[in-house]
């Protein structure tokens, strides 16, 4: 029995031996593939950075050609704005001094529409005045009436509210009293009791 134990320990021990081995032969080969990648990842990663120098530099050359035509179109924008300058200048001054005018007539115009506008306004605002007073008095006269309404309603729950306590107190009196009378006749019928038990004591 200790002899088979003894040649099964072997086997496995074999068995996990070749585990290992294969474990590390596994291990060697991603370690290559690993180191690999690392290889083709670092030339991708000089090739990019190849050809981001390239493009930046064209970029900068592209930049600099359009700052100069954007230079050039500016400076000829700025030589035409001032043309239409003076130009729109000689123009607004015509058309202020014409303007002008028609603005005096406007402001005449204007003028008496106020003038009239103004009597219609107060003539509303006196009408609107009297007919808020009017309401006012109105609705003072109505909150009065509610006013009184109110206090009377206020009065009969009040009278209500006293008759209600008078009568639980009357009733409470009325337990509490009943309450008290069975417990004085307990009393009495006890000190009755123990009357008859001292006198037979005595006897």
């Amino acid at each position: 029995m200790i002899h088979d134990f003894y040649h099964n320990t072997r086997s496995e021990i074999k068995e996990l031996e070749a585990r290992i081995k294969n474990f590390d032969t596994d291990m060697q080969e991603k370690e290559s593939n690993h180191r690999t990648q690392i290889k083709v990842y670092m030339q991708k990663v000089k090739h990019l950075e190849y050809e981001h120098g390239n493009n930046c530099d064209r970029v900068k050359i592209d930049g600099q050609k359009v700052m100069k035509e954007e230079r050039n179109y500016h400076t000829d924008k700025d030589k035409e704005m001032l043309k239409d300058k003076k130009k729109y200048k000689d123009d607004l001054n015509r058309d202020d001094q014409q303007n002008q005018g028609e603005i005096e007539n406007y402001e005449k115009d204007l003028d008496g529409n106020l003038n009239d506008l103004e009597k219609g306004l107060n003539l509303t605002r006196l009408q609107l005045i009297s007919n808020y007073e009017r309401k006012l008095i109105e609705l003072k006269e109505e909150l009065e009436l509610r006013m009184k309404v109110e206090i009377h309603e206020i009065e009969e729950r009040k009278n209500q509210h006293i008759n209600d306590l008078m009568k639980n107190h009357e009733e409470a009196f009325r337990e509490m009293k009943e309450y008290y009378n069975d417990i004085t006749r307990e009393n009495l019928e006890l000190i009755r009791m123990h009357k008859d038990k001292l006198e037979d004591i005595r006897d």
